[in-house]
């Protein structure tokens, strides 16, 4: 095994060895108890006592006080952030609205895909469904290390786009003598709200917003967007109250890469993941050694320059991988663990591509860097993580819409299909059920 100072080059060789190493990278798993309980003291309380109750846990865990006169963000603060971020910033201005553009132009590519079915009947009926908008979601726009104006439109846009009747955004305030900004909260994701044309954004996150957009007065139908483990375990204990988007873990990427691949470029990918969070992690698969260790040489050197150096060794140390195996092991690794995100910087990545169906987002190709997906080339950011992206979706369009089922019988197909049913019903010991079908069957003209 060869090591640099903080990440190690490992081999995988044997099929065997793989639900060991999916153990080690599928890192979420059950919250701590101490999370539980915490969640669920926060939750009784704003259940029990309301928005006051959201006003203190804010207080004692945030450091602001908030005016329960004023609560929702008004408009003109965020028309005045807009103005502000034209006029003294207007490449920044222009590259939030390509953003917006392109996630808004995939959103709409996506409803359009949405079709409602009907499927007619010998007698003249239809069986069928459709696709109905929520009323209303909350979304959940991150605040604790950073703000993510980035996660305010990947939430915001879809929901537009579905057709939600009222969307609400919650995000952490942070105190106005550190931030300056209404509410304490970021001028950029101010501007994003007005550009996106956001009706209500209120300046409180964590548990507590959870609980207010679920048990207070919006009482949404979903919540959506992403959140550290409070946040998470909160989505987690109000599944059944709401709808829950997903229950988000730490960020994941895995690379798969051949001797094609830039040794600088893939670096700076595993960097890019590795900055969100000190439990990121980054993984890099090669079949190539020589390529693993001129990444391992990269990182070393690239990491010592970065200004982000102290969160990059904490997370590339606990929880980077660089991997020697062969492709088919390769792939059954990404097929087992199912990553958030999947790079496929090989040089035939199409022949990689109908091998892996569990990964939440992939990118296909050297050009196709993550980092793209994350600000705005158009697929949602808010992907699955540890490992639910085997049976669950990115957000999207679909994430704010259910589908109803529809059923329009004729009187011929009723009494085509009475007797049939009668005979279920019988044999399932629900008499009524073969009766009420038996008398539409009898009526037949």
């Amino acid at each position: 095994m060869h090591r640099c100072y903080f990440i190690p080059i490992t081999d995988l060789t044997n099929r065997a060895d793989l639900p060991g190493w999916v153990a080690a990278l599928a890192r979420n798993g059950e919250s701590e108890a101490n999370t539980r309980e915490a969640v669920m003291a926060i939750l009784a309380d704003v259940r029990r006592n309301g928005l006051p109750a959201v006003l203190g846990w804010t207080e004692r865990l945030d450091g602001v006080r908030l005016d329960p006169a004023c609560l929702r963000i008004p408009q003109s603060a965020l028309e005045s952030a807009r103005a502000d971020l034209d006029h003294q910033q207007p490449a920044l201005m222009a590259a939030l609205r390509a953003m917006i553009a392109n996630i808004r132009r995939f959103a709409e590519g996506q409803r359009g895909c949405l079709l409602d079915l009907e499927v007619p009947l010998p007698g003249g009926g239809m069986v069928g469904e459709r696709w109905c908008a929520l009323k209303t979601a909350g979304v959940y726009i991150p605040g604790g290390r950073a703000f993510y104006p980035s996660t305010l439109a990947m939430t915001v846009i879809p929901a537009q786009v579905a057709g939600v009747g009222r969307i609400v955004g919650v995000t952490p305030p942070k105190p106005a003598v550190t931030l300056p900004g209404a509410w304490g909260v970021d001028p950029l994701v101010l501007a994003c709200a007005a550009e996106l044309g956001l009706a209500e954004l209120y300046p409180f996150g964590g548990a507590q917003a959870l609980a207010w957009l679920a048990f207070g007065e919006p009482a949404v139908d979903l919540i959506a967007g992403p959140g550290n483990r409070f946040v998470a375990e909160a989505k987690r204990q109000l599944i059944g109250t709401c709808g829950i988007d997903a229950l988000a873990g730490p960020t994941e990427l895995l690379v798969l890469a051949d001797g094609s691949a830039d040794p600088a470029w893939l670096a700076e990918d595993l960097m890019a993941q590795a900055e969100h969070d000190p439990d990121a992690a980054a993984v890099l698969v090669s079949a190539d050694r020589p390529l693993l260790d001129a990444v391992a040489i990269e990182l070393q050197t690239r990491v010592a320059a970065s200004p982000r150096r102290a969160i990059l060794e904490q997370s590339l140390a606990s929880h980077g991988r660089l991997v020697c195996a062969s492709r088919d092991l390769a792939i059954a690794l990404a097929q087992a663990w199912a990553p958030e995100h999947l790079e496929l910087c090989v040089g035939d990545p199409e022949t990689w591509l109908p091998s892996l169906t569990t990964a939440g987002a992939v990118f296909i190709g050297t050009a196709s860097a993550e980092a793209f997906g994350d600000y705005g080339a158009g697929p949602n950011h808010v992907l699955p993580t540890d490992r639910s992206a085997r049976y669950t979706s990115p957000l999207g369009v679909a994430t704010f819409l259910k589908r109803q089922s529809l059923l329009r019988l004729s009187a011929a197909d009723a009494a085509a299909m009475a007797p049939w049913v009668e005979r279920l019903a019988e044999a399932e010991g629900l008499t009524h059920h073969g009766r009420s079908a038996a008398l539409r069957g009898h009526h037949h003209p």
